[in-house]
């Protein structure tokens, strides 16, 4: 295995148990983190999807495990891409840049990840 693998490995890995422990700490709170203090819009559109927020941790775990195992990465980054640029959107909306780190070291990871597999999606741009 080339250095240069062993490195999008460990992203990789890395992003999957970062993806997991963020949505586990959804549910178990374990960590400590909050929201901060939103813009009113902010806390309207959290308040009504609140009901879905479950469902999307779920989905971020099953997302997580993917990539630990490796299995239909390709497919997993693309997918985690929109997520992506969400939880980017929200973060930022949010105004607190200081909490917004998490977003930002997602969106990185999942572009870095997505460029170093740029052949696997080369045939979608024909």
């Amino acid at each position: 295995m080339k250095k240069n693998d062993t490195l999008f490995m460990v992203l990789r890995t890395a992003l999957g148990l970062f993806l997991i422990l963020y949505a586990l700490n959804r549910f178990f709170h374990f960590l400590p983190s909050s929201y901060g203090e939103m813009p009113e819009v902010t806390q309207d559109f959290l308040d009504s999807v609140a009901a879905y927020l479950p469902a999307l941790y779920i989905f971020e775990i099953i997302i997580g495990l993917f990539l630990i195992f490796n299995k239909w990465t390709a497919f997993i980054l693309i997918v985690l891409a929109p997520l992506s640029v969400a939880f980017l959107i929200f973060s930022i909306s949010n105004g607190e840049f200081s909490k917004a780190w998490p977003a930002f070291v997602v969106g990185l990871l999942n572009v870095l990840l997505i460029v170093r597999r740029w052949d696997a999606y080369k045939p979608l741009f024909k």
